[in-house]
């Protein structure tokens, strides 16, 4: 299974931050987290390496007393699929 690290605004896969093979961009404002956006490489699309960034992101945000919003439709259709979510995703319906 591939670690997940953590930087400045991101969580990311693969041996270095400046060529990722999975990625997941954040920001924080009060006490909401934000996913801008989940990347996978092509070539390993389709092994769920996105899910579980997505999962990293709802672990961070529990221990973190945050509420998750997605600007990414990828994060969010993970968020909304799966119930166990549901306690810290909040739907935008802008």
């Amino acid at each position: 299974m591939e670690t997940i690290h953590e930087s400045k605004n991101k969580f990311y896969m693969g041996a270095n931050e400046e060529e990722p093979i999975g990625l997941l961009n954040y920001h924080i404002e009060n006490d909401v987290f934000i996913i801008e956006h989940v990347y996978v490489t092509k070539e390993l699309r389709g092994q769920e390496l996105g899910v579980k960034l997505v999962e990293k992101a709802a672990v961070f945000a529990r221990e973190n007393h945050l509420s998750i919003i997605s600007y990414c439709s990828y994060a969010e259709k993970v968020l909304t699929e799966n119930p166990v979510y549901h306690d810290v995703f909040f739907v935008c319906n802008d």
